[in-house]
């Protein structure tokens, strides 16, 4: 069993086709199916069924992938860092969207300023498809919103976030002091799509509270949802990070009712079978420092934002840094419910 078996093997799991995978290596198709039986025969086992001419992975062949991908990535990995200058490399970064906007950039540039021949490339999707990528190895590691539940996966927590209802400050619920969650369901919502973790955690919330919701408008992009909830009496949920500017000009509310399920941490994320670079630990170390700055810089707007007239009911919520300033919130008012736990502290 060689370098170049794992390869092949790992082509064909990912094309299902063996002509495929062929055609992707620039080989005869031949050499593919010997190179699959040689491993089949090696280990005594059947990695494909084959049925009506068409491939079907097993149990076994989805372990030997998982063994596989990692073993040919830090492969390459080595090669790469032996054979290049000191500095210089990949790494190919994965980040949920609402983080991608507001904390990615920065860090990657800073960075690059100090390994510029480091090529990294990141991909921006929701959380699910992320931490997908994560457990296939397409991503070297990710960075998403709140907890993710697969043992492969080595998490590492590194700030602190909450997400809101938001409306147009017209909204006949922006000047009300309490809402319940009831009153919020009879107008039409703006969210992102499935397997997003902003609406991942209000499918739970409305789930558990036996409440049922209208999506009006379902996107992607935070921007659009932003502009829908200008425009129209709806409500939409989002980071108070994401919305800074809109707060301060007035254009928005954050409507009085703060479930403990909207509190979440931002993770990142690697297989436990990875390997990690001292250019991946430089770069995951960067983007912790640039969520500390980011902290520092945005504390200020972001209370105000949150300081909402409800007289004497407010309490303190630390900020993760308890240096820099505690963010005042409301009480949790009649209406609202605390039906999920977030546990686990923050790492300095």
């Amino acid at each position: 069993m060689t370098i170049r078996h794992l390869k092949i093997f790992i082509a064909v799991y990912r094309e299902m086709s063996i002509t495929k995978a062929a055609e992707k290596l620039h080989m005869a198709q031949p050499g593919v199916s010997l190179a699959i039986k040689e491993l089949e025969d090696a280990y005594h086992v059947r990695l494909f069924d084959r049925i009506n001419r068409r491939l079907f992975v097993t149990d076994a062949g989805r372990m030997f992938f998982d063994y596989a991908s990692h073993i040919v990535n830090s492969f390459d990995q080595m090669e790469s860092a032996m054979m290049s200058p000191q500095g210089a490399g990949s790494i190919h970064l994965g980040s949920s969207i609402t983080i991608g906007n507001f904390l990615i950039p920065d860090a990657v540039g800073r960075f690059h300023e100090q390994y510029p021949d480091c090529r990294v490339s990141v991909s921006v999707d929701n959380s699910h498809r992320i931490i997908r990528k994560v457990l296939r190895n397409e991503l070297d590691f990710g960075v998403v919103e709140d907890r993710v539940s697969y043992e492969q996966l080595t998490e590492i927590p590194f700030m602190e976030d909450r997400l809101y209802f938001v409306c147009q400050a017209e909204h006949p619920l922006a000047g009300k002091e309490s809402v319940t969650l009831e009153e919020l369901c009879r107008y039409p919502f703006f969210m992102r799509e499935p397997g997003s973790a902003a609406r991942e955690i209000t499918d739970s919330l409305m789930k558990s509270c036996q409440q049922k919701y209208e999506i009006l408008v379902e996107s992607v992009s935070n921007q659009a949802l932003i502009h829908a909830v200008q425009k129209y009496p709806g409500i939409t949920v989002l980071s108070a990070r994401l919305i800074e500017q809109e707060l301060r000009e007035g254009k928005l509310k954050l409507l009085p009712l703060y479930p403990e399920s909207f509190r979440r941490q931002f993770l990142i994320v690697y297989h436990r079978q990875k390997y990690i670079s001292r250019l991946m630990q430089e770069l995951i170390s960067q983007i912790k420092d640039n969520a500390g700055i980011c902290l520092q810089v945005q504390a200020p707007a972001f209370c105000d934002a949150a300081l909402l007239s409800v007289g004497n009911t407010a309490a303190p919520l630390p900020c993760p840094d308890e240096n820099i300033r505690h963010i005042y919130l409301p009480e949790f008012t009649q209406g609202s419910t605390r039906n999920e736990k977030v546990s686990g502290a923050l790492l300095p």
